[in-house]
């Protein structure tokens, strides 16, 4: 079972290990799945397993993720299971801003993705940007009640994961959430 202790990213070479987007998505997958194997991951993500193995190797490298022999079928197998289920990028650290960007390219392409494109609506997808006026209390108020939905639903979408790993149906969704104020007069305005 991984820690429930985030992991704190301080060096630049576990920034970059971190930020690959496909390496994201497996550590996504071993926390549902709680261990894998190269193979499995491949067919779920959709990449090449010899792509995966490297990945793999990065990640475990770097402490994210662990071999499990105990969970091996032989000698030849390689079972994998993760470390930590989450960490914390160290705001200071030169480059930082690569751990967001997979994410915002991500919310970028869904906002401007058109939605009656062939395929589009296959999928769900929803974007959002609105405000209030809070107070610091009130933000943080708001916030716990957010991440208490998404823990519930992360439970809940993770076991039936756990309980089907390779559910045509079951896809992955980003769910982003940010809050904090916000000083118009602070931000560059676009050309027109």
């Amino acid at each position: 079972m991984a820690s429930k202790e985030p992991l704190q990213i301080t060096d630049p070479e576990t920034l970059r290990a971190m930020a690959h987007p496909v390496r994201q998505r497996i550590l996504i997958e071993l926390n549902v799945r709680e261990h894998a194997r190269a193979a499995d991951l491949a067919r779920t993500l959709d990449v090449p397993a010899n792509s995966i193995s490297f990945h793999l190797r990065v990640l475990a490298k770097h402490h994210f993720i662990e071999e499990a022999p105990e969970l091996a079928r032989d000698k030849r197998d390689r079972v994998w299971r993760p470390v930590v289920e989450r960490f914390i990028v160290d705001r200071n650290l030169a480059g930082a801003e690569n751990a967001i960007d997979p994410y915002l390219r991500w919310l970028r392409a869904m906002f401007l993705r058109d939605r009656e494109a062939p395929g589009a609506r296959e999928d769900f997808h929803e974007g959002m940007a609105s405000g209030a006026f809070f107070t610091r209390d009130e933000a943080e108020e708001m916030t716990a009640e957010v991440f208490a939905v998404m823990e519930k639903w992360w439970d809940r979408t993770g076991a039936a994961k756990r309980a089907d790993p390779d559910d045509p149906e079951r896809k992955f969704y980003q769910v982003l959430y940010a809050v904090g104020p916000r000083d118009l007069a602070s931000e560059p305005v676009p050309e027109t």
